[in-house]
């Protein structure tokens, strides 16, 4: 799907997702009518919507008095699809797991100088793109550990390009803004980003998923360990597990939080 439909597809669904799930949040479990009503959704499109929500295990359905009632998922399972596609991809030996034929679309890389170009990588997304990521808490810890200068020129590179990065983190990745000096806070301020914040148990691990163009990027520091996916189906998956870690995730304004520590910091 070319680019532009995708991001409509993105805009149209997103909203109406979210208002479906903060209501059945609020009122327990509800018809699809009563949904539609509360939610001001046209009933068709809320069917669409549950069916789809469905499939992504966020929510579920219960059979009451000969009708059908939605209601949410427990976090406990959303845990679960985010901790199974952790294990899968982060096995000792990946590439025997991974039993796929050389054309499907996985390259596994190691090192440093890999790590590096895995981020440069994201470019390829293109001008005023979106760019979707998730970084363990881990992973962010790590990432610390990056000069100085290649940490500077990339975030410059992400200005240039325009380039929307829309992330969750970690509580404690949140946290670790505030180590960070004046000087370094101000590598990541006045960025093109919007940020959700999750519960640190669903993004305790040590591994950067960035989302673009159909692909999907992994990089876990620890091991050194790069993973490209260019494969369609495998690219589906992981967006939906984006979209479901970003409902259970709180949203924040990191420049005015990044602003206000350089603020602080300063005035010390």
């Amino acid at each position: 799907m070319e680019k532009s439909k995708k991001d409509l597809k993105i805009l149209d669904l997103e909203d109406k997702e979210i208002i479906i799930i903060q209501t059945l949040k609020d009122f327990g479990q509800l018809r699809p009518t009563d949904l539609a009503q509360k939610t001001g959704v046209k009933r068709t499109t809320v069917n669409f919507l549950l069916i789809k929500l469905l499939k992504q295990g966020l929510i579920n359905k219960v059979k009451i008095k000969g009708h059908y009632e939605w209601l949410i998922n427990n976090q406990d399972k959303i845990n679960k699809l985010i901790s199974n596609l952790y294990g899968y991809f982060m096995a000792e030996d990946i590439a025997k797991m991974i039993h796929l034929p050389p054309d499907i679309g996985v390259e596994i890389l190691k090192g440093k100088k890999n790590i590096l170009s895995a981020y440069e990588k994201v470019l390829e997304a293109g001008y005023n793109s979106r760019v979707f990521a998730i970084q363990g808490n881990k992973s962010a810890l790590a990432a610390k550990n990056l000069e100085k200068l290649y940490l500077s020129n990339i975030q410059n590179k992400f200005r240039q390009y325009k380039i929307i990065i829309e992330g969750v983190i970690g509580e404690k990745s949140l946290s670790y803004f505030q180590d960070l000096s004046p000087e370094l806070l101000k590598i990541y301020e006045n960025r093109l980003v919007i940020g959700y914040v999750a519960p640190d148990s669903l993004v305790d691990f040590d591994l950067d998923i960035l989302i673009f163009k159909k692909m999907v990027v992994m990089i876990n520091f620890e091991k050194k360990l790069v993973l490209t996916i260019k494969n369609e189906e495998i690219y589906s998956v992981i967006f939906n597990l984006f979209d479901a870690l970003k409902m259970v995730s709180r949203k924040i304004d990191l420049n005015d939080y990044i602003k206000r520590l350089i603020e602080r910091k300063s005035s010390i």
